[in-house]
């Protein structure tokens, strides 16, 4: 590294440091085992409309409105009401927004 004060005519000579440095990060970077970080959710259901409103973040009334609007697809066995996570937030994602006129 210069400790000089660098001139016009040092500039060739800093770049190519410059250059040697990054050349040397990027050997060290893909020298290094690529980490795949594939996150599996452990719990892909949700049951319950009370476990919908936790998920969503929202009153159980509205979770209830949600469910009974026929926006988000569910399964029933008995009286537990099943959601899969990715299927809800796949549905929310794809319905469109209404806009408030004033």
């Amino acid at each position: 590294m210069y400790k000089e004060k660098l001139t016009f005519d040092l500039m060739p000579s800093a770049i190519s440091e410059i250059l040697t440095k990054v050349e040397n990060i990027e050997a060290f970077i893909n020298s290094q085992p690529q980490q795949t970080t594939t996150t599996t959710d452990p719990e892909p259901y949700i049951y319950g409309i009370k476990g919908l409103s936790i998920f969503l973040q929202v009153s159980t009334v509205t979770a209830q409105k949600i469910k009974n609007s026929g926006k988000i697809p569910f399964s029933q066995a008995e009286r537990t009401i099943i959601f899969k996570k990715d299927e809800v937030l796949n549905a929310l994602s794809n319905t469109k927004l209404k806009t408030v006129k004033k």
